[in-house]
């Protein structure tokens, strides 16, 4: 069987540049290293996609199918109600922020294991969440609560607008615009 290595001290020869090229049958490292950074980035670009699409489909997923992590949102009538299961994490790794006209909820989680034999795991968790504030919502007076069952309530009522107290507006009058076609009674006066 041939091989690179085989053929190294031919191929620095000078016999080597009288017969040309020599074929091996080992596939150059190059070659191998070339073709697995392609299909490693096949791979990535598969992954980002799949990630863009989960994120873009993941509140609207969990609106249709309620699961143990399922969103109930209220933006009419009463005010803004949103309530999120968080049982995974501990009221510490969570937090509640508004930006603008959006409520955003993090949760980040780091579990670390050394089980009897020695192994080692690491995991982390992140939960992200946003949810648009309608405009008739008073955005700071937002709250939130936590229940024993790991449900977080996250509420805002609707704007409170003050009563304007009764005022005449008055009318303004004001003088006759000159008819067009019509002279106008200073120039009348001046030529008789």
């Amino acid at each position: 069987m041939l091989c690179r290595m085989h053929l190294a001290p031919f191929a620095s020869s000078s016999l080597a540049t009288r017969l040309g090229t020599v074929k091996t049958l080992w596939p150059h490292a190059e070659t191998i290293f070339s073709e697995l950074q392609q299909e490693m980035e096949k791979a990535r670009q598969f992954m980002s996609s799949f990630e863009q699409l989960l994120s873009s489909q993941g509140p609207i997923a969990a609106e249709r199918a309620p699961s143990a992590s399922a969103v109930a949102t209220q933006g009419s009538g009463e005010g803004f109600s949103v309530c999120q299961d968080v049982k995974n994490f501990a009221p510490e790794e969570l937090s509640v922020k508004v930006v603008g006209r959006k409520v955003v909820l993090v949760g980040q989680k780091e579990t670390q294991n050394v089980d009897e034999k020695g192994s080692f795991s690491y995991k982390y968790e992140v939960l992200k969440r946003e949810w648009d504030v309608p405009e008739e919502v008073d955005a700071e007076a937002l709250s939130c609560s936590l229940s024993k069952e790991g449900q977080l309530r996250i509420e805002a009522p609707r704007l409170a607008l003050p009563a304007a107290p009764e005022r005449n507006v008055p009318i303004q009058v004001s003088p006759a615009a000159p008819q067009p076609g019509a002279a106008p009674e200073d120039a009348s006066k001046t030529q008789a």
